[in-house]
């Protein structure tokens, strides 16, 4: 598994972005007054996530976990950081005539970056760090970047995100919906 996760590295095809629709599709959620959080905030949630790319070509979808934590600068900027683990499911396709059975990949991301709070609820932000994809005992760790849009509630968010890891010249890709579960911390949001 360790000579695949190497050559999805290695591949040269590069994955457009375009998040574009994403933005559209969060935007209709702009609603309920909460801003960026005033303080520290601790949440913890589910991630669902699709293969793009290259990456489709090996993985079918995957799902996880993800804690986060949000520190609001103001009623428009917070930082945030973000771990978890998302376990994507190796396809069964046929090359040639002969059927070939991907193995799954774990996904470990180590994110930290900033939210701008240009609405009511709506945020747009972007993440960067270091990821591993994980295989068989073996792991291979390569940069890490997500460029995000998300709804703000009260007492949840949902975040719509393209998340790459980037080496060697080529990238695997993904396009991830994440519920977080707010608690603890400083959690009341800027009025």
């Amino acid at each position: 598994m360790f000579a695949l996760l190497k050559n999805i590295f290695n591949q040269k095809h590069i994955m457009k972005k375009l998040i574009l629709s994403a933005t559209l599709v969060v935007a209709g959620f702009i609603g309920i007054n909460a801003q960026a959080p005033d303080g520290f905030q601790f949440g913890a949630g589910i991630r669902a996530a699709l293969p793009v790319g290259d990456m489709s070509e090996s993985q079918s979808f995957g799902v996880g976990a993800e804690v986060q934590g949000e520190y609001g600068f103001s009623e428009k900027f917070s930082g945030v950081v973000t771990s978890g683990y998302t376990q994507f499911f190796g396809k069964k396709v046929t090359i040639l005539g002969v059927e070939v059975d991907f193995d799954g990949v774990g996904y470990v991301p180590f994110l930290a970056g900033i939210r701008y709070y240009a609405g009511s609820s709506f945020f747009i932000g972007a993440q960067a760090g270091y990821g591993l994809f994980m295989a068989n005992g073996n792991s291979e760790g390569a940069f890490n970047y997500q460029p995000q849009v998300g709804y703000n509630g009260s007492n949840f968010q949902v975040a719509l995100n393209y998340n790459a890891l980037s080496k060697n010249g080529s990238t695997n890709s993904h396009i991830g919906l994440t519920g977080i579960f707010k608690f603890g911390g400083g959690g009341e949001s800027k009025k």
